[in-house]
């Protein structure tokens, strides 16, 4: 115990002792009556007046000296406990009132405008009081969860790197202080190790990637692992240029990175064929790839420009790093077969395409409109195009002739040319603007 509060103690023993004592004087002169309130204090009743604020006033310190030794869960308890008490005896006090026949009690019921008729009043009282005591607690719990509130906002820095201060005061108790230590120490760890060589990682890799991983890779060392690649290349704007190669890296800046990171990717640095994000869940890949396919869609119409998207989206084990920067590195081999999708994209003039290993790991609610274009050959992978990238009329259409178009690639597969071909004849009768089903029309007859 400090000495400061052993003479608090001290202070509260002979004033509590000696206000007990002259009480008597003190309440001799306070008189309430008819429902006056009157006063006649003598020398001595002010002086146990002043003894009694001061025992008062002591009480108060020492019990917030003690409510600051004691854990959170002991301090909500003490710190309501008074109030609670306090509350109980005064619904208790306005339940008997009326059965207590005195000069005093009658005059509070005056007040109060209670009597034995008229019980009414009581039960407003009761439920003022409640009122009451519930803004207390309120206002208890806010003050003492405090220090908790900057306890977060503390951690959420110390999350981003180091805080150049020497002292973190987050209030409250002797528990918090403990742990406004530990987090200074944590600090200055983070000031002792900002020499070190490490990389920093993408906070995506904490939420998906296993420990181990994360480890190897701020080592700098490789790791392999599965993960849902979405390549994304967009054609320029009609004529190769210099300036239409600056505004296709502009998008691939402004519009492609940011929605890659928005949907818990990572994009790619060292891809040189287009803008390669890679992703943990099938649904982030296929959201990102639907929501850039949106944006190049609408930043085409604003620049009034025909640009030409093409994503492709597999899900496959790939040989990852990062380098110093924190930036992920894949091999160029991961790529082979999205590349291949994507040229296949070109001639079909599909938006976007995935394959089934995507398809297998969406959730069951995962709402989406496709149709099956074939296999890539060699690679043993079946390829969907998505129909949600198109306007309304083009995806009724596409949807409305799914069965069909889907048998006639199944008969091309199996080496039925000819059953294809009539397939796809009809097809592009009732829609000519079919570019898939017109190329394998082409091959049919080739």
């Amino acid at each position: 115990m400090k000495t400061s509060t052993k003479i608090i103690l001290v202070l509260f023993a002979l004033t509590a002792i000696a206000a007990v004592v002259l009480f008597p004087h003190l309440s001799v002169a306070i008189k309430f009556e008819n429902g006056q309130l009157s006063f006649n204090f003598s020398p001595l009743g002010y002086v146990a007046l002043a003894l009694l604020i001061l025992s008062n006033s002591f009480g108060i310190v020492l019990y917030f000296k003690f409510l600051k030794t004691l854990s959170l869960n002991k301090v909500l308890f003490f710190s309501t406990l008074p109030f609670t008490l306090i509350y109980g005896f005064s619904l208790y006090t306005l339940a008997y009132l009326t059965n207590i026949d005195n000069t005093f009690a009658n005059s509070v019921k005056i007040v109060l405008n209670i009597s034995t008729e008229n019980q009414y009043n009581s039960i407003l009282w009761a439920v003022l009081l409640t009122i009451l005591y519930v803004l207390v607690l309120f206002i208890v719990y806010f003050i003492v969860t405090k220090p908790i509130y900057k306890m977060e906002k503390l951690l959420e820095r110390l999350g981003d790197g180091k805080i150049r201060e020497k002292k973190f005061r987050l209030g409250g108790g002797k528990q918090f202080n403990h742990i406004g230590h530990s987090l200074l120490k944590i600090n200055n760890q983070f000031n002792e190790s900002e020499d070190a060589p490490s990389i920093k990682l993408p906070k995506v890799l904490d939420k998906y990637v296993d420990s181990q991983d994360v480890e190897k890779l701020q080592s700098g060392q490789m790791v392999s692992r599965f993960a849902y690649l979405s390549l994304c290349v967009i054609n320029d704007f009609g004529t190769i240029s210099l300036q239409g190669n600056y505004d296709i890296l502009k998008l691939y800046i402004n519009v492609v990175e940011p929605l890659v990171k928005r949907f818990n990717g990572l994009c790619v640095d060292n891809c040189s064929f287009g803008s390669l994000g890679v992703f943990f869940r099938a649904q982030d890949a296929l959201d990102f790839a639907h929501a850039v396919c949106r944006a190049i869609k609408i930043k085409a119409k604003r620049l009034n420009v025909k640009i030409n998207r093409f994503v492709a989206v597999n899900g496959q084990k790939i040989c990852c790093s990062l380098n110093k920067n924190g930036k992920l590195l894949i091999n160029e081999e991961n790529v082979a077969a999205l590349k291949k999708v994507i040229e296949f994209s070109k001639r079909a003039e599909c938006c976007l395409i995935f394959s089934n290993t995507v398809l297998d790991n969406l959730p069951s609610s995962y709402l989406l409109k496709y149709r099956y274009i074939g296999t890539l050959f060699n690679q043993n992978l079946n390829l969907f195009e998505s129909l949600e990238v198109y306007g309304r009329h083009k995806r009724m259409l596409l949807d409305k002739s799914k069965q069909s178009f889907e048998k006639g690639v199944m008969f091309f597969t199996q080496g039925q040319q000819q059953r294809a071909k009539l397939i796809f004849e009809n097809l592009l009768r009732e829609n000519p603007n079919d570019k898939t089903a017109f190329l394998y029309l082409n091959q049919c007859k080739n």
